[in-house]
């Protein structure tokens, strides 16, 4: 990777630097970048500098490391619209409001924190809200913990590093042994609930949506509502109608296939 400025050149270089940032590596100093690509650091430096600029990457102001930027985020998101997530997943989470009678939501895990990607609220008078595009902690809330649970270790690692595990609302989780105990826990059952984790009087339940590569998460599907509408019987239920949806919206996206509607008579029986 020499210094040349020529379009194709910058683009090779851009993809080079961009494709090391991965699941397993989310974060490099200058130094490991320089020796992982061969390439003179203040060449290097001069070339992040300016992806930092445009958003693209951002330099970690306290362990002053590199990642990824809110541009690509930006990105990911029209990406996502041209992929079809967000449109196989949209009448997905209708047929979950139609049958459970509780706001559906679709979120993502980005940098440190999960964002709602899609919603579709019920229309009962007493229902819990998220706004699209909001962001929330990784660490507390149903669809927050699904995601983080299928993290690797060292990103988990570092959210609770740079982030802390602050308390939101009354059951929040904010020991980190105790939340590596349920984030291990939701990945072996393949579902997160929670209950006053974020906000009083709600709860909520969420499945993770597998993509294209083998074990790779890209969203959680979550049902939420008030405390005064929550039993243990209708959380089981609610457990295997997202649980199923999660899968649907997997399939779909494997497959390209957006026609098939969800059961709850199948629901029980696939549970």
């Amino acid at each position: 990777m020499t210094d040349e400025v020529s379009p194709v050149k910058t683009i090779n270089r851009l993809v080079r630097v961009l494709d090391c940032f991965t699941p397993d590596r989310p974060t490099w100093s200058l130094a490991e970048l320089s020796a992982h690509l061969n390439v003179p650091k203040s060449t290097l430096h001069r070339f992040l500098l300016g992806l930092d600029t445009f958003g693209i990457l951002r330099r970690d102001a306290a362990d002053k490391r590199w990642r990824l930027g809110y541009r690509l985020f930006v990105w990911g998101n029209l990406a996502a619209d041209s992929t079809d997530l967000r449109n196989v997943a949209h009448p997905v989470l209708r047929e979950l409001v139609a049958i459970t009678g509780e706001s559906a939501i679709l979120t993502v895990y980005q940098d440190g924190e999960v964002l709602c990607l899609d919603k579709v609220e019920t229309t009962q008078p007493v229902r819990m809200t998220m706004t699209i595009g909001s962001r929330r902690p990784a660490h507390a809330g149903s669809s927050s913990k699904v995601l983080m649970a299928y993290l690797p270790r060292t990103e988990v690692e570092a959210i609770i590093h740079h982030q802390g595990l602050p308390k939101l609302c009354t059951n929040t989780i904010t020991d980190p042994v105790e939340l590596m105990s349920e984030l291990e826990q939701i990945r072996a059952q393949g579902y997160a609930r929670s209950l006053e984790e974020t906000d009083l009087s709600a709860w909520g339940v969420a499945a993770p949506v597998f993509g294209w590569k083998e074990g790779q998460v890209v969203a959680a599907v979550g049902i939420a509502g008030p405390t005064s509408r929550y039993d243990e019987q209708r959380i089981e239920e609610y457990i295997r109608l997202c649980r199923r949806a999660a899968q649907q919206i997997s399939q779909r996206l494997r497959s390209g296939d957006c026609s098939e509607r969800i059961d709850p008579a199948r629901v029980a029986v696939d549970s």
